[in-house]
């Protein structure tokens, strides 16, 4: 995404909030073709969906990683491993989205 200003939950929130993207914000959207009505439909559904993965990298952020970096305590392998599939469930999801930036930014 190339911001290097901002890390952590406030990246998220910037990053996959509904609306347009901003200068030096850009935001990750669903792809497609706007006239396609299955690409109608997902995107109606964006703000709900951004929503969504909004609060869920911010509940990762907050409840895995800062969790992980802030305390001693050793994981189970079966947390870490729980941990590591809503990450990559998350991933996922981000994948199939697009970089959207300003108008005007390359």
């Amino acid at each position: 995404m190339g911001r290097n200003d901002v890390g952590g939950t406030k990246f998220w929130q910037e990053t996959l909030s509904p609306g347009e993207p901003k200068p030096g914000i850009p935001k990750l959207v669903w792809p497609g073709e706007s006239a396609d009505k299955t690409v109608k439909s997902v995107q109606r559904g964006l703000e709900p969906l951004g929503k969504a993965l909004n609060a869920l990298a911010t509940g990762l952020n907050m409840t895995v990683r800062n969790v992980a970096t802030h305390t001693l305590n050793e994981l189970s392998e079966q947390e870490g491993m729980e941990r590591l599939a809503a990450y990559s469930y998350f991933a996922r999801l981000l994948d199939q989205c697009e970089i959207r930036k300003a108008d005007g930014e390359e």
